[in-house]
């Protein structure tokens, strides 16, 4: 393909954390340097429409199913290109219980729920993505009754929701 033509990718090939072969076959890919990667916010992954440049300036469209959301790891390609989806990671602030305590769980699903939102749930922690570091603070005065029961962290992290989750972030 010449420089200035732009790949439009309409569907998914698989995804390397699920599938064997095309794991392999994206590190015989990465061996030979014909590995793109394409770095996307989840945010950006949730889009069935997208025009962006992978890591090394290809220009790529992506034209989805509406509804069709892409992963981290997936594999998009077309011909000779092997494209890695690489999502970016993100502030995300974590909530462990240090109290075994019903009404605690309900009070805490339900101030990150009234900001909208994804979450992750493992083990005792409770995990979601903020925008910025002003809302470490906005949380801790969310959470000002609670404070003594919980532990608060934030990490910049790959985020992946929980799986039936479907928020739409305000």
């Amino acid at each position: 393909m010449n420089k200035h033509s732009m790949l439009i990718v309409n569907s998914i090939l698989g995804n390397i954390h699920n599938d064997n072969l095309l794991e392999n076959k994206v590190d015989d890919a990465r061996q030979q340097g014909k590995l793109r990667h394409l770095l996307l916010s989840r945010i950006e992954m949730e889009k069935s429409r997208l025009r962006k440049k992978t890591e090394d300036g290809f220009d790529v469209g992506l034209v989805l199913d509406p509804g069709k959301k892409l992963h981290h790891g997936d594999v998009i390609s077309q011909d000779s290109e092997i494209i890695l989806i690489d999502q970016l990671p993100e502030k995300i602030l974590t909530v462990r219980f240090i109290e075994n305590d019903k009404r605690l769980f309900l009070l805490v699903g339900h101030i990150i729920g009234n900001r909208h939102r994804p979450i992750s749930i493992k083990n005792e922690t409770i995990s979601f993505p903020i925008h910025d570091d002003s809302e470490m603070e906005l949380f801790g005065k969310l959470f000002h009754d609670v404070i003594n029961k919980i532990d608060l962290s934030m990490q910049e992290e790959i985020f992946i929701p929980h799986e039936s989750m479907d928020v739409h972030e305000h």
